[in-house]
């Protein structure tokens, strides 16, 4: 049976997938499979949480960070492109300042851009701190020209930090739930009632429990081929800036 990647979905794609699994169990007698305890406990949890990523989606501020998230990533994309290219200069100089700040960029560690948004504001502020602060990083920033990149990158980056920090704040003014909380109340209500399906399927009350089953083993392996796409695809990208 396909276990669902519920630590990897996003907030949209973990509600939906719950939904779907609510959708399965309202196609049956719920009450004749015993599944009753685990379907109402799991119920209200999907419907706060529904109401938490729809006030969340709704906000103007939500729209921005995706905006200037995307920004800050094309700038550090763009920015280990043109460095990577500058690894081959024919003077060795230049060469070694490209290499000084790719070395930099890696240490901070790998797919920068799928770390969390409050991961990636800290990853950036670190790496710009250090190309600000360390006379080997700086003088290499002025030797491949990268000022306005570096400047762009701080900026964006900057912004989104400041953005962020006024969703919180909205948030915290219209709280309706933490979506991160409710996804584990809900995560432990979803392993519990697939625990009980399957001690049922085992001792074959009912042969719908093997049915369901199977429903949400086919259910769970889509979920779970967006985000290996997704994966996929990421790495994808930063190995074609890496060559190039």
């Amino acid at each position: 049976m396909n276990a669902p990647y519920l630590n990897r979905y996003r907030h949209g794609e973990f509600l939906q997938y719950l939904k779907d699994i609510l959708q399965l169990l309202g196609e049956q007698d719920i009450a004749a499979l015993q599944l009753t305890t685990q379907h109402d406990a799991l119920q209200p949890q999907v419907a706060a949480i529904d109401a938490a990523f729809k006030q969340s989606q709704g906000s103007e501020i939500t729209q921005e960070l995706i905006t200037l998230d995307e920004q800050r990533d094309n700038a550090l994309t763009g920015l280990r492109a043109v460095i990577n290219g500058y690894q081959y200069h024919f003077e060795q100089a230049t060469s070694n300042a490209a290499k000084a700040l790719l070395n930099n960029i890696d240490n901070h560690g790998n797919n920068i851009q799928r770390l969390s948004y409050q991961e990636q504001t800290a990853v950036l502020n670190s790496i710009i701190a250090d190309w600000e602060g360390q006379t080997e990083l700086t003088a290499a920033v002025t030797a491949l020209n990268l000022t306005t990149w570096l400047d762009y990158l701080k900026t964006t980056n900057s912004s989104f930090a400041t953005r962020y920090l006024s969703r919180v704040e909205e948030q915290a003014a219209n709280a309706t739930g933490d979506i991160p909380e409710l996804r584990e109340q809900a995560t432990t209500s979803y392993r519990a009632l697939i625990a009980h399906i399957k001690a049922h399927a085992t001792l074959a009350t009912a042969p719908q429990h093997s049915t369901l089953l199977e429903q949400i083993s086919v259910l769970a392996g889509q979920y779970n081929q967006v985000v290996d796409n997704r994966s996929a695809t990421t790495n994808d990208t930063t190995q074609s800036s890496e060559v190039q």
